[in-house]
């Protein structure tokens, strides 16, 4: 059975998101693949700033901020949390 696939941006604030890729543009891309967002890691969507932008992720044991227009491109399903408490 199919999963359904969200972006890193619409899932809710203390949900995790198992990457099954990263849609954005090249330079973006490669940075982030660089900081540990590849397909099959899981992400962690701690909170996201006033508008929704940026948006806070724990990804490989490091805090990043992200870019809601960026968010919006990293794509993958619902996944149980990885990192435990996901607040701080």
């Amino acid at each position: 059975m199919p999963q359904d696939i969200y972006s890193l941006h619409d899932i809710p604030n203390g949900k995790s998101l198992r990457i099954s890729e990263v849609n954005i543009s090249l330079p973006v891309k490669r940075r982030l693949e660089e900081l540990g967002f590849t397909a099959g890691e899981v992400v962690d969507k701690l909170c996201s700033g006033a508008g929704g932008n940026p948006v806070a992720v724990r990804v490989s044991g490091a805090v990043i901020a992200v870019r809601s227009s960026d968010a919006k491109g990293i794509l993958g399903c619902e996944a149980p949390a990885k990192g435990g408490d996901l607040y701080y």
